[in-house]
């Protein structure tokens, strides 16, 4: 049989009192929760009611009354006490019912501050001013940077627009070219401003701040790279018409060279003609003063490679001369044929000079440069040798590949021509 709730033990009677005053207690949070959201009156009426009868119910526990002479009885004492246990069950699990609603109204709906919360998390400046110039939104960063504009709070949009136009020189640079605002931290940024038109015919004006600030230093370090760029363009041009104008000293070096061997060459050939009083080489003679005179008129090619060592063995022939080689010749291209008018040069020498009938070549290789050594049997200069066109030239031509020359005249007259492995024309 069920016990009335007067009939049991004083600590179970105890225990329900301060149930139901707990369960008074988070139904009065629960309105209060209620009335801060947006609910309708009748959810807000349902949960007011279930408030009253709770606390009617606690205060019905609570109160005793005199009745019946001695007898002290509570409202409830005749109550069931398993009739309160399923009140107590109901009643929280209508209050977690609602308190999970509450819950997940607030998660799912924006708050009313969850827009400017949102602005205010922008990196960007944002400000919207109504029709008559008044501030209706403004996110954080802009109102940092009208303070750093204007050295104070912006009161509407006049006072931004005049901020805009002068700002404090002292906090804010203003670049014309580039339009952009230079703030004092380093910043830079740029302001735009633009109308809106709501859905509802109402017009806004938005101003908007953007950070610039690794644009303009990326412009900057362009500009730089660009100046660079435009000076070492300049020392290439001019290096270009340095390298022109030694091109046509070398060719000129060359043409005067050529001449040169070839009128000595010429010279000495008729002599030895004439010494000889023959005239079975006539044709040839003839041919080779051909060959000089076109040469002074208008032939300027050169020669090269096995053409060049085949002239020189055709003059030495001509003029008598044995050239005798000695050593390991290992040369690169250009410089044989460097080697190659050394030879031509020193033949005519040798037999102008000295009447040699030899010509001794000593090739020899060192460490990083190749050795040429040229010597004859011819007579002994008697007096200090002085460089004439063709030894002269010659020596500009191995200097200009990076070498050196060496005229001895003691104790027997020679040249000494040194030049790198790794040189270059």
């Amino acid at each position: 049989m069920i016990k009335a709730f007067g009939s049991c033990p004083p600590e179970y009677r105890i225990m329900a009192v301060w149930i139901f005053i707990f369960l008074t207690l988070l139904y009065m949070i629960l309105l209060i929760c209620e009335g801060t959201g947006e609910r309708k009156k009748k959810a807000m009426l349902q949960d007011s009611l279930l408030l009253i009868a709770a606390f009617l119910i606690t205060s019905g526990l609570c109160v005793r009354q005199g009745f019946y002479g001695e007898k002290d009885f509570m409202v409830f004492l005749k109550m069931p006490y398993g009739i309160l246990i399923i009140m107590w069950i109901c009643g929280f699990l209508f209050a977690g019912i609602q308190a999970f609603g509450i819950y997940k109204r607030r998660t799912n709906c924006l708050r009313e501050n969850a827009i400017q919360e949102s602005l205010d998390n922008l990196p960007s400046g944002i400000g919207f001013f109504d029709r008559n110039g008044m501030p209706k939104l403004m996110n954080r960063k802009m109102y940092q940077l009208c303070r750093n504009l204007a050295g104070r709070d912006i009161q509407n949009i006049t006072e931004l627009r005049e901020a805009l136009r002068r700002p404090l020189k002292d906090h804010v640079f203003y670049d014309f070219d580039l339009k952009v605002y230079c703030f004092s931290d380093g910043s830079v940024w740029k302001f735009s401003e633009k109308e809106i038109i709501t859905a509802g015919g109402d017009r806004f004006s938005q101003f908007l701040a953007s950070e610039v600030s690794e644009l303009c230093q990326s412009k900057a370090l362009l500009k730089k790279e660009n100046q660079k760029l435009q000076e070492m363009s300049a020392a290439m041009k001019a290096l270009s018409k340095n390298v022109v104008t030694l091109t046509r000293e070398e060719e000129t070096l060359s043409m005067k060279m050529r001449v040169h061997d070839n009128l000595g060459y010429s010279v000495l050939a008729t002599q030895r003609m004439l010494m000889r009083e023959s005239e079975e080489d006539r044709d040839m003679f003839l041919s080779q003063w051909k060959q000089t005179l076109d040469l002074l008129n208008k032939d300027n090619e050169s020669v090269e490679g096995e053409q060049l060592h085949r002239q020189v063995q055709e003059r030495a022939k001509v003029l008598g001369v044995k050239i005798i080689y000695t050593g390991e010749k290992v040369w690169e291209s250009h410089i044989s044929e460097l080697m190659d008018i050394i030879l031509l040069e020193a033949l005519s020498n040798c037999v102008r000079h000295a009447g040699a009938s030899e010509l001794y070549v000593k090739f020899s290789i060192e460490e990083q440069e190749w050795v040429m050594v040229l010597t004859d049997n011819g007579q002994k200069p008697e007096k200090n040798i002085k460089e004439g066109g063709g030894l002269s030239g010659i020596r500009k031509r191995v200097e200009q590949c990076g070498g050196s020359m060496r005229i001895t005249a003691a104790p027997r007259f020679s040249i000494t021509v040194k030049l790198l492995r790794e040189v270059r024309r």
